[in-house]
């Protein structure tokens, strides 16, 4: 699977990036939402850089 697919199926990426792709339940889903936030926090915080750059050198 590519990574981009598996941004977009996790609500990482795509058109509506704040709403979570299930509802949040279940205690043994704990660490793997934490672990995806970050993952979703750094993908922003990265993708905002890049376009920063972008917008700088048009």
């Amino acid at each position: 699977m590519r990574l981009d697919n598996m941004l977009i199926a996790e609500g990482v990426a795509g058109p509506d990036k704040s709403t979570p792709v299930a509802p949040e339940n279940g205690a043994d889903q704990t660490d793997y939402r934490a672990k995806l936030a970050q993952i979703r926090n750094v993908y922003h915080s990265e993708l905002e850089k890049y376009e920063q750059v972008s917008d700088f050198k048009a």
